[in-house]
């Protein structure tokens, strides 16, 4: 039985597809570990072969759900949300990391789960030789669905139709796997992942100072409008500027400075932030919202991008209401709470 295991990990490409080769699963929005069990036992690795076994305690009782006496999986710590939806940035809550590097005490109240998607090791034999199909199939005859143990289950050929499901369901992205693909422990095109981003616009609040070599500004502080017509901070975005767009931007950011903050209630940034008159409009591309932690002032977008400013839009027009009917927003942050 091998002691290690270097995962399999996916090429990112930009489109779903369709193909009678591919197998198509949802991609699981945790954190990757490998499961090594024997008589009885479980040891959990990471990507980079740090031990997790101690870092996930409901996970210990993974060998009951599995028939078998000695085995390896390959799958995903998760965090599900109250709409059962994988969620990374509950987490990052659990883990205690949180986005730019922050670390926040452990929230031990985040419940864990392990989605199996891969067989590596079956009493005594070495899969991964085997073609992915076939390993698939073993790997759901071993395995009972429990409180901590889930089987990630593919569709065969209709990718398109299950990003656009993932994408209605608030859901990160697709995987597709070559049907006869033997599992290789390196990134491979025999996996591809496709995620899901969202846009919308928000009103442009304040910048950040800038750090190492970045000139005019960090980033610039995002908001919505409530139903009372508060701005609440949703987050900032310091990606998807070039050398022009930061030079225009600045310009404009500086013509609207203002000494007092334009949002409601508290606003989370690393760097200083310097406040500006809520004018402009941003388009925003976007992962998900964010669960909003002890201590926080609520949700935020999780990787934000900054795509361009919106002439055509009124900062009044960016509405949390709005955007609620375009993608899933937690309903703490939907409520103004």
């Amino acid at each position: 039985m091998p002691q290690s295991i270097y995962p399999m990990l996916a090429t990112p490409i930009d489109h779903p597809f369709d193909g009678p080769e591919w197998l198509f699963e949802i991609k699981w929005d945790g954190y990757r570990a490998v499961a090594f069990i024997e008589n009885g036992k479980l040891r959990l690795t990471s990507r980079n072969q740090n031990d997790l076994t101690g870092r996930y305690p409901e996970l210990k009782d993974l060998p009951k759900f599995v028939k078998a006496q000695s085995v390896i999986l390959d799958g995903e710590a998760v965090a599900l949300d109250e709409q059962g939806r994988p969620s990374f940035s509950l987490m990052q809550q659990r883990t205690g990391f949180r986005p730019g590097g922050r670390r926040m005490a452990p929230n031990a109240d985040v419940p864990i789960l392990y989605y199996a998607f891969d067989l590596l090791y079956l009493n005594g034999y070495d899969l991964r030789k085997v073609y992915l199909e076939d390993r698939k199939r073993t790997l759901a005859s071993i395995l009972v669905t429990g409180d901590s143990l889930r089987y990630s289950d593919h569709y065969g050929e209709q990718g398109v139709a299950l990003f656009e499901m993932a994408r209605q369901n608030g859901l990160e992205g697709i995987v597709a796997k070559k049907r006869d693909c033997p599992y290789q422990e390196h990134r491979s095109r025999d996996w591809l992942k496709i995620k899901i981003r969202h846009q919308l616009e928000c009103v442009i609040g304040g910048y950040t100072e800038p750090e190492g070599s970045r000139a005019y500004f960090g980033s610039i502080v995002l908001g919505l409008y409530d139903k009372e017509g508060r701005l609440i901070h949703v987050g900032q975005a310091g990606s998807g500027f070039n050398q022009t767009s930061l030079t225009e931007i600045w310009k404009l950011l500086k013509k609207l400075e203002t000494k007092q903050s334009p949002f409601y209630g508290p606003v989370e940034a690393l760097r200083k932030v310097h406040w500006v008159k809520p004018e402009l409009a941003a388009e925003i591309e976007f992962a998900e919202w964010t669960h909003g932690a002890s201590g926080s002032s609520g949700p935020k977008l999780r990787a934000p991008v900054f795509l361009g400013l919106r002439d055509d839009k009124s900062p009044k027009e960016c509405q949390l209401e709005e955007a609620s009917a375009e993608f899933p927003i937690p309903q703490e942050l939907r409520t103004g709470n």
